[in-house]
């Protein structure tokens, strides 16, 4: 899968030849896609084993350290011109934040 965008983050402050979300292990990463909202502009904690919507708590399994949140469409969207975002984790794993589907 070649991403689309990065999705960048304030949480970690920008250090040499780290940016965005390198490595977040805990916070909070900011303007992921959820069932709850119509954008993709949810926030979700990071947790040990878990991401949690901060507005409607469903939780997304995967294994922080998170290495990067990418934009791409997923089997979930209704069109491919619909985009959902995916959290790339510790084991290589993409899952989608919409539907919790792995690629």
């Amino acid at each position: 899968m070649s991403p689309v965008s990065i999705i960048e983050t304030s949480q970690l402050a920008p250090s040499q030849g780290n940016e965005g979300v390198a490595h977040l292990a805990y916070g909070t990463l900011g303007r992921l896609a959820c069932k709850c909202s119509a954008k993709n502009d949810v926030d979700f904690l990071i947790k040990k084993d878990r991401i949690i919507c901060a507005s409607c708590g469903a939780e997304v399994l995967c294994l922080p350290p998170l290495i990067g949140v990418y934009v791409a469409t997923c089997n979930c969207c209704a069109s491919p011109s619909i985009k959902s975002t995916f959290v790339l984790d510790a084991r290589g794993i993409y899952t989608c934040t919409w539907c919790s589907r792995t690629r």
